[in-house]
């Protein structure tokens, strides 16, 4: 007898013959075989899944035509008392249990669960777990195991903990008990079958007591707050019970604090009767502060908020000196910036940083911010001694990129030109939309239909069009929308700022400095577009090692086969693209191979020339052309599919 589970409630998947059980479903028929011999009625069912009793009538209809292929036991139902589960024959129905244990977890472990399941059983033993346990526990072969493993061990890798392996003995997970949790927690590594908590305590007991604690102390926070507390709670409640202590030292954050006296008073509850050492009883306290601390929206301790405004204020001066942008005048970043940065301390403290499932389209999308970002948590790193993680840094980017969006980034105010077959009285709301957009940017704009032959080119800034069908004012003109939108937003901002046609962007590319042939690892391919740009722009040696020690801080993989290395600051007297294309993809990070590196440079001291990143984030986007490349990667061909790309933008 064959029969699977999903992790889905409501969906079936198809088995041998055509018995299916959903998540649900089986968990009702286990709470039977627990409670054989026990009536429950629909409505109590109904109560203890959070379900109608309309729903339980319709899953134990599936339950029973499940049972119905057993003779060891069966589903019995009587009017007024509801339904049980006898047992018809006791061996039987052991044999059937046992079988139907390992089949179950051989049929719902795949994959995921399964590398899950094993990761579980690693994180919970105190010692080595041997082969033979593994697959005698999971019903699965080695070559099964093995598989697992290997997953386990990438998995492990983004949390500073390896899988290690000794002949006789077994694997065990070694690390920081604190980077396990994290592992955990965010891979949702957990038993539900069954108590998982592993406590007399339930999460609502859990829940309760938290909500109380904080109710107590008048202390004000929200729902979701609450129950990520209580999820912090019960896993540091089953960790401790299967005797996994924080075993460093954690820092002492304000003892005299609220969230400290908090803190205290939850875990007193809960951790007394395990009769933990102190020093581990202080662990857990000090972490549970900082989790509480790093999950507010706003920040309690004064002290640090000052501290915080400081380094705010030290970075921008930082920042204008390395970008040539200046955000000191922006208080609204500073403000956006203070209400994060608190937070976040207590998040890298605790080992609770955010995930980000949008960082890779972050980052392509704005790698100008993200550089700053970047170059913002090395900051940190030197002025708090903290590891800002790849996703926070990605929400550290969304913050600069507004503060992108709402400066200046050229030396003098802007004189623009529309054409445009709007009357005068019409033009009111165009001219106000621009200045709203451009407060400080734009000095001038002056209107002219398009008959109008009475101007000079030379006394402009950047010139618009709104008329579409102009054959007139092709030549420089950038065509926007009489109702302008975020694209339009764009356009302007680029032709003010940056770049206004192609071949200012292609320009940045040399034949001198394309390489196409094979290479054997990611070392090589560096070495020689790195080379090729030294020789041809007169840089210094030391060129290579700004890009290398960039590289090494994170991946400057963008997506689509292709990695963009950079310097982190401008580093060159003018803009340029050292290319490199290879045959085979190779491996440029753990988790991306890649075909083509860009390698971009961008000039000193030209606040313009960080536009260049837009074109090359939209190029890199752009999966179609660059398909199209790969069957002919020549250099002509290269600039011919860049030139489609940019040709979008100059529309």
């Amino acid at each position: 007898m064959d029969w699977g589970i999903l992790e889905n409630e409501t969906e079936g998947v198809r088995i041998a013959g055509d018995k299916m059980l959903t998540k649900r479903q089986y968990s009702i028929l286990s709470f039977y075989v627990e409670n054989r011999g026990t009536y429950v009625s629909s409505n109590e069912l109904a109560a203890m899944f959070d379900i109608s009793v309309r729903t339980v009538k319709n899953e134990l209809k599936i339950v029973r035509d499940f049972c119905d292929s057993y003779s060891s036991f069966v589903l019995d139902t009587l009017a007024g008392k509801g339904t049980r589960l006898c047992v018809l024959d006791d061996a039987a129905f052991e044999k059937d249990m046992e079988i139907l244990r390992k089949k179950t977890l051989q049929l719902s472990c795949n994959t995921k669960n399964r590398v899950h399941s094993v990761m579980k059983m690693l994180m919970d033993a105190t010692g080595y777990v041997s082969k033979y346990t593994l697959t005698e526990t999971f019903y699965i072969s080695e070559s099964t195991l093995y598989h697992a493993l290997n997953e386990i061990k990438k998995l492990l890798k983004q949390y500073d903990l390896a899988l290690v392996h000794k002949t006789n003995l077994g694997y065990k997970i070694e690390g920081r008990e604190i980077d396990k949790r994290m592992c955990i927690a965010k891979n949702e590594i957990n038993d539900e079958s069954t108590d998982h908590f592993a406590l007399s305590e339930d999460v609502s007991n859990i829940y309760n007591v938290v909500a109380d604690v904080f109710f107590k102390y008048h202390y004000q926070i929200n729902e979701q707050t609450i129950q990520n507390i209580t999820a912090h709670i019960a896993l540091t409640l089953r960790r401790v019970r299967k005797g996994h202590f924080i075993e460093q030292q954690m820092e002492q954050d304000m003892p005299d604090s609220t969230e400290y006296q908090i803190s205290t008073e939850i875990l007193t509850r809960f951790l007394t009767r395990y009769r933990i050492k102190k020093q581990y009883m202080l662990n857990e306290i000090n972490l549970l502060t900082q989790t509480i601390l790093g999950k507010l929206d706003y920040s309690r301790n004064d002290h640090l908020q000052k501290e915080v405004n400081d380094f705010i204020n030290d970075s921008f001066l930082y920042i204008r000196n390395k970008f040539c942008v200046n955000f000191e005048p922006a208080e609204s970043l500073k403000l956006f910036l203070a209400l994060h940065l608190v937070p976040l301390i207590y998040r890298i403290k605790s080992g609770t940083q955010l995930n980000n499932m949008m960082a890779p389209e972050i980052k392509q999308s704005f790698p100008l911010a993200y550089d700053i970002a970047l170059y913002f948590t090395l900051l940190i790193k030197e002025r708090f001694h903290l590891n800002v993680s790849a996703d926070e840094i990605s929400y550290l980017s969304l913050y600069f990129n507004y503060g992108l969006e709402n400066i200046h980034l050229g030396n003098s105010a802007k004189k623009i030109l529309i054409i445009t077959s709007l009357r005068k009285s019409e033009t009111v709301l165009l001219r106000h939309t621009i200045l709203t957009w451009f407060p400080n940017q734009i000095a001038e704009i002056t209107f002219i239909t398009g008959d109008n032959d009475d101007f000079d080119t030379e006394d402009y800034d950047a010139i618009f069009s709104t008329d579409r069908n102009s054959e007139k004012y092709k030549g420089g003109i950038t065509l926007i929308s009489i109702f302008p939108d975020e694209k339009d937003f764009e356009k302007i901002n680029l032709a003010i700022n940056g770049y206004t046609d192609t071949d200012s962007i292609l320009e940045k590319f040399s034949e001198d400095c394309y390489f196409y042939g094979e290479v054997k690892d990611k070392e090589e391919i560096l070495d020689i577009i790195c080379r090729n740009a030294i020789e041809k722009y007169k840089l210094d040696d030391e060129f290579l090692e700004v890009i290398k020690a960039r590289e090494q801080i994170t991946s400057s993989y963008f997506g689509n086969c292709i990695a963009v290395p950079h310097p982190l600051t401008p580093f060159s007297d003018e803009t340029f693209v050292s290319l490199g294309v290879w045959k085979k993809p190779i491996a440029w990070d753990k988790n991306h191979n890649v075909r083509v590196v860009m390698l971009v440079s961008i000039e000193k001291n030209n606040p313009k020339a960080f536009q260049f990143w837009y074109y090359m984030s939209t190029f890199v986007r752009n999966e179609e052309l660059l398909q199209n490349f790969f069957k002919k990667p020549s250099f002509l061909r290269f600039t011919e599919i860049l030139k489609i790309s940019l040709e979008k933008d100059f529309d």
